[in-house]
């Protein structure tokens, strides 16, 4: 009996001193203890709130968040998701964060807060979202999914589907309902230097176009008061594919690159050949590009 309540103690002592865990891209998990937090320096942030009929201002100190966990992996992430002990999900794109609207909070005025009640904190965002009661945090990775079964050539297969491109931007409204037929999904978006992001409909890009430069270029441009930022240097230049689900919209002068453009999205295909369906079905050579182009025909593998 002495020793099991030893063990008990042991581990309750356990359970206080670890605050969450941190899942790491690597697939390391990290376990995050209120020592550790208390080590990090620690900068002061404002709140305002809605509250028994007024505005409450907060003040709070805590730890910038996107800094702290970039410094916990060397990988590159695309999602985080967020999960509480009572099982409450949140999900935010990396590129909604930033240095100075995520933080990890401590301290609420000059009081420390308990294990509990440590709590992520998302100011100037889509749902001003809160959580305490910390379970763990998990750093995600752009995870594959299966190749389209049909691609259309990028500005003839939307206008076949009503799409007008004479404005010179596509409202991503409009996208999902007459490009892909869907009132939601997830957007893998490639751009020219083979670089890749997903991105959800409506929660995360409801507000963002696709416009056309005097090149006739398309660029993923969020509005100026969405939270997702895009850097064209950085994250997305110009975009040469768009998947959701089984159907894809590729630019015509792309077409010799899917093999690049498999290998970046990690599709298990090794082909030499793609099907051209027109009146009938072509087969043709990866990386060749099929002559008469028309908004009647499309890519298969």
């Amino acid at each position: 009996m002495r020793k099991y309540r030893l063990f008990l103690g042991l581990l309750l002592i356990i359970i206080e001193l670890s605050a969450f865990q941190v899942y790491l891209p690597e697939g390391q998990v990290k376990e995050i203890t209120k020592e550790d937090l208390s080590k990090e320096k620690l900068v002061s942030f404002t709140t305002i709130r809605d509250k028994d009929g007024g505005q409450k201002e907060e003040t709070w100190q805590g730890i910038p968040l996107i800094p702290w966990l970039n410094s916990l992996t060397s990988s590159s992430w695309q999602n985080l998701q967020i999960e509480s002990n009572d099982n409450y999900l949140l999900t935010f794109h990396r590129l909604e964060l930033d240095d100075n609207n995520a933080y990890l909070a401590l301290k609420l005025g000059a009081e420390e807060l308990s294990e509990y009640n440590i709590r992520l904190i998302f100011t100037r965002y889509r749902e001003n979202a809160w959580m305490r009661n910390i379970r763990c945090l998990r750093l995600l990775d752009f995870i594959p999914v299966p190749k389209p079964k049909q691609i259309y050539f990028w500005e003839k297969g939307l206008q076949k589907n009503g799409i007008d491109l004479k404005s010179g931007a596509i409202a991503m409204k409009d996208l999902m309902q007459k490009g892909f037929s869907l009132e939601s999904g997830d957007l893998i978006f490639v751009d020219e230097q083979f670089r890749k992001l997903c991105l959800n409909y409506p929660r995360e890009i409801a507000d963002a176009s696709l416009f056309m430069d005097s090149q006739g270029q398309y660029f993923l441009v969020p509005e100026s008061s969405s939270t997702l930022k895009i850097s064209f240097e950085n994250d997305l230049s110009r975009i040469i594919y768009i998947q959701c689900g089984a159907i894809a919209y590729l630019a015509e002068d792309a077409i010799e690159n899917m093999e690049k453009i498999a290998r970046t999205l990690e599709w298990d295909w090794q082909g030499d050949y793609l099907y051209l369906i027109k009146a009938e079905k072509h087969k043709i050579k990866a990386g060749e590009k099929p002559m008469d182009i028309n908004a009647d025909c499309w890519l298969e593998f």
